[in-house]
């Protein structure tokens, strides 16, 4: 069972679209009753690698639904495969389940860092955090760096601060002894993180930003 089939039983399988054809979709290549593509897609739509057959007629209930259901790309959505579940989470419910542990095999997390853009369920796989462009691994490794992440916000650094070469002076003057060298110790670890474009350290600045206007002044 790959990731979309699980969140599409998992969701309760909808039909939210009308099936007017038969035919192989052309999305999962399955044999099933069809939409017409361009009621699911727009024409601007170029995201068809690894579909079985993009110049078909249509596309099944199932992938109907993913690529149709605006709240799939809205947000952040947990899969899992045994059983087969789809739970919504926020931001600060990815950072937690995050925290927790290494993403297990039969799990797959997918994550819009810009919301509303991209079709990311449909191709996501398990044991992969997935976002814009590429699936990323969450091991001990992962979490351990997150959690790093999480102590130099707690000690007033801010999500632009975070990809800097070095700490920011006007935020570690003001820390205590222990404090400082706790940040300068977190600045170490993260620089795998910190390389221009790592997609890692964008999932966890995304992750651990808030999402209302008065969290977002502290």
């Amino acid at each position: 069972m790959d990731v979309l089939t699980a969140a599409w039983v998992g969701a309760g399988s909808p039909t939210p679209l009308l099936s007017t054809l038969t035919g192989q979709c052309s999305h999962c290549g399955a044999h099933e009753h069809l939409t017409p593509l361009r009621a699911v897609v727009s024409k601007q739509f170029t995201g068809f690698d690894g579909w079985a057959n993009p110049s078909g007629r249509g596309v099944c209930p199932m992938c109907a639904w993913g690529y149709s259901t605006a709240e799939l790309r809205a947000g952040a959505h947990l899969i899992t495969r045994k059983p087969a579940s789809l739970t919504s989470l926020g931001r600060a419910g990815v950072a937690d389940f995050l925290r927790s542990g290494p993403l297990k095999a039969g799990d797959a997390l997918v994550v819009p860092l810009r919301p509303g853009r991209k079709h990311l369920l449909p191709a996501a796989v398990w044991g992969r955090v997935s976002i814009e462009d590429v699936d990323l691994a969450w091991s001990h490794q992962e979490v351990r760096l997150l959690r790093q992440l999480d102590q130099l916000r707690t000690l007033g650094f801010g999500s632009r601060m975070l990809t800097a070469a070095a700490p920011p002076f006007h935020v570690m003057k003001n820390l205590a002894q222990e404090q400082f060298r706790q940040a300068l110790q977190a600045w170490d670890l993260l620089e795998p993180w910190r390389q221009q474009g790592n997609p890692w350290m964008a999932l966890a600045v995304h992750i651990t930003t808030p999402t209302t206007t008065k969290e977002s002044r502290r």
